[in-house]
């Protein structure tokens, strides 16, 4: 992801944990579930990650999905959340 500008890919990567936890976050937010305010929260939790090197080895190495976000993500207790009651 080199090259590319840092909100887009915070985006990605965001997406890309949501996807592989089974976290409808586009949902979340029609049923809200998720507030305005809290997915701005996790984008900003985003932006503030020292982890970035290992969040994309962790979505390359459950391609095929999750039960639980990574222990070292920020947004953990929210995507498990949104994914449990999805």
């Amino acid at each position: 992801m080199t090259g590319m500008k840092a909100p887009k890919r915070d985006a990605l990567l965001l997406d890309g944990m949501a996807d592989k936890l089974d976290a409808d976050l586009v949902y979340a937010r029609a049923d809200r579930t998720l507030t305005q305010a809290a997915a701005t929260e996790m984008a900003e939790r985003c932006k503030q990650c020292t982890k970035r090197d290992d969040c994309i080895m962790w979505l390359v190495n459950h391609d095929g999905g999750a039960a639980k976000a990574p222990p070292f993500c920020l947004n953990a207790e929210t995507l498990d959340f949104l994914a449990m009651n999805g």
